[in-house]
């Protein structure tokens, strides 16, 4: 029986960052498909996403120590995944995003989240649209939007205070908006 289970990642990651290193189980279970949708979102590529994923795990481990309860253990936990993925954005640009329908898979833990067709395709110009925006503005919507992070917590992940957070957010989804309709147009047509 594992006496870990009612605690709260705070208190598995302090206890982690105390050196009892059994926690980071129960962590991974609550958010490795949290951060493998984010990374997913963000690569269009499942084996990128997945490597993003357990360096992340990985990371947490090798600077347990930087851990401070303060700081709220989503928002350390993002700001670790932002700098996985910048030091992967490094060395590999994006070489081929996601094949159509394939982020679609993991819009929700279910198999398929839409079964009407003009919703899938809908879902799937969204997904082109996002792929069209600069790589600051798409992490902001993946945060925001299907990560449900608030932004309080992308403020203390990206750096900055709410309010900008709040601004950049806006511009960023009425660029998606746009970026959207122009795709939707272009299908029509």
């Amino acid at each position: 029986m594992n006496v870990q289970v009612n605690r709260t990642d705070h208190e598995l990651m302090t206890a982690v960052a105390r050196g009892n290193l059994a926690g980071m189980s129960d962590i991974y279970q609550r958010r490795h498909r949290a951060l493998f949708r984010f990374f997913f979102r963000l690569t269009g590529r499942q084996t990128v996403a997945e490597d993003l994923t357990h360096e992340v795990f990985l990371r947490m481990i090798r600077y347990r120590h930087t851990y401070q309860a303060g700081d709220g253990f989503e928002a350390w936990m993002y700001r670790i995944a932002r700098n996985a993925f910048a030091d992967q954005m490094k060395k590999h640009r994006l070489e081929t995003p996601a094949e159509e329908g394939q982020l679609e898979l993991v819009a929700s833990n279910r198999a398929s989240a839409f079964d009407d067709m003009s919703k899938q395709q809908d879902l799937a110009t969204l997904y082109r649209a996002l792929r069209q925006l600069p790589e600051e503005k798409l992490e902001l919507i993946v945060m925001s939007r299907f990560q449900n992070l608030t932004y309080e917590q992308i403020g203390q992940i990206v750096g900055c205070e709410t309010g900008t957070v709040k601004v950049r957010v806006f511009r960023a989804m009425k660029e998606i908006g746009k970026i959207f309709g122009e795709l939707r147009k272009e299908k029509a047509s």
